[in-house]
């Protein structure tokens, strides 16, 4: 009894157990169901919303895209209108002329006790139609129509004035079978206006306007040359440097052969140690005007101060007969650093005698003398050097050391 009573014991608890974990899977799921649903939910209610304030934008533009097409409509139809009312004034007044008159002129009715003879005039009076416009002719039989009195005396009226009144088809009708003349107008002689159509009177409303002509004077290469040299010189004062060098540039474009916009341009370019591009632009203005000295000095120094003494002396070779004391100087040194001192001799000479009392240039004459062997000649030179007394303290005892080694 005891091992049955274990089992049932052992079963009931594996029961309980059992229904235990069927409630727990059961409840879990059911947490589950009801968070998912509320989930969906929430989402359904969120695409709701979305769509619901896409569709009241896109029915507010729609909105706002018809009353705009309506506005335009109505704008254009108040244009036409008035376009309308303004082009065509005369034909309104032409018609309310044509009304008035019209209505002045009663015509004849039929009657019951007229005659055969008033019915053949009330015949011809329905013939008469009221005047279309101002060159309508009437055909009237006086004898036969029978006119109020008012009418008949404005006929004698304009009969009497008729000579002297101008006779045009515009102001009269045309009576056969020796029938009077019957003014169109009323008894107070009215001249007509004319009949305008819309193209004439817009031809009337077009205003002319006034027309601006702008000549242009085209500037001489000269005259374009000084306005950009004049700007260019501004902008070096301002320290622009690009600016004036892309002012020289366009002179130069203009006039090859303007020398002051190459040598400033040069000297640009110098200054920017563009050395090789400064030398080639100097030797373009050369080839273009041989004896330019300024450019060839300009040249000669680069050269010279790039270590190039040999170049910096055949520029300046052809120009050596020049009264510059910048060019002889330059020359005198370039020989006789090159060993050509007869070249130095004759640069030094011609130094002396623009600037007799700068004692440099009687060294150096006496130092070219010296090498080349004129002894005596030197001898004189290094005395006149120390004699003007402005030589620097080294080159005053080189020139006494000379003398005494040359036997003074």
């Amino acid at each position: 009894m005891s091992v049955i009573n274990q089992m049932l014991r052992d079963l009931d608890k594996r029961q309980n157990e059992q229904l235990d974990g069927v409630n727990q899977s059961v409840a879990i799921p059911a947490k589950r169901s009801t968070g998912k649903l509320v989930f969906i939910i929430l989402i359904i209610v969120a695409i709701v919303n979305v769509i619901a304030i896409f569709s009241w934008q896109l029915y507010s533009e729609n909105k706002q895209l018809k009353a705009q097409a309506q506005q335009v409509q109505q704008n254009a139809i108040q244009t036409q209108v008035s376009i309308e009312n303004s082009a065509q004034p005369a034909l309104k007044a032409n018609g309310r002329s044509a009304d008035s008159l019209n209505n002045a002129l009663p015509m004849p009715s039929k009657t019951n006790t007229q005659n055969k003879q008033g019915n053949a005039t009330a015949a011809k009076a329905d013939e008469i139609t009221a005047l279309p416009d101002s060159t309508t002719e009437i055909l009237v039989d006086n004898d036969e129509v029978d006119f109020p009195e008012h009418i008949k005396k404005a006929t004698r009226s304009n009969n009497s004035i008729d000579n002297s009144m101008p006779s045009t088809d515009e102001e009269k009708s045309v009576v056969h079978n020796g029938t009077n003349k019957v003014h169109d107008e009323l008894p107070k002689t009215v001249k007509k206006p004319k009949l305008k159509s819309s193209a004439d009177t817009e031809s009337e409303l077009v205003v002319e306007k006034s027309s601006l002509s702008i000549s242009r004077t085209q500037l001489t290469p000269q005259a374009l040359a000084a306005n950009k040299i004049a700007q260019a010189e501004q902008a070096m004062e301002r320290n622009d440097l690009a600016k004036a060098e892309s002012l020289f540039e366009e002179v130069l474009l203009v006039m090859p052969e303007h020398e002051t916009a190459r040598k400033q341009l040069a000297a640009l370019w110098y200054g920017k140690k563009y050395y090789q591009d400064a030398v080639n632009l100097l030797s373009q203005g050369i080839a273009l005007a041989p004896q330019q000295e300024e450019m060839r000095l300009m040249s000669a120094r680069i050269y010279y101060e790039q270590g190039q003494a040999r170049q910096a002396y055949n520029i300046l070779m052809p120009i050596k007969a020049s009264t510059s004391t910048e060019v002889q100087a330059l020359l005198a040194n370039l020989s006789a650093e090159l060993n050509e001192h007869e070249s130095a001799i004759i640069a030094y000479r011609a130094l002396i005698t623009q600037e007799p009392e700068v004692g440099r240039w009687w060294l150096g004459l006496a130092v070219s003398m010296d090498t080349l062997g004129k002894f005596v000649p030197a001898r004189d030179a290094y005395k006149q050097a120390i004699a003007r007394n402005n030589l620097s303290i080294s080159a005053m005892q080189f020139a006494r050391q000379r003398l005494i080694e040359l036997g003074e």
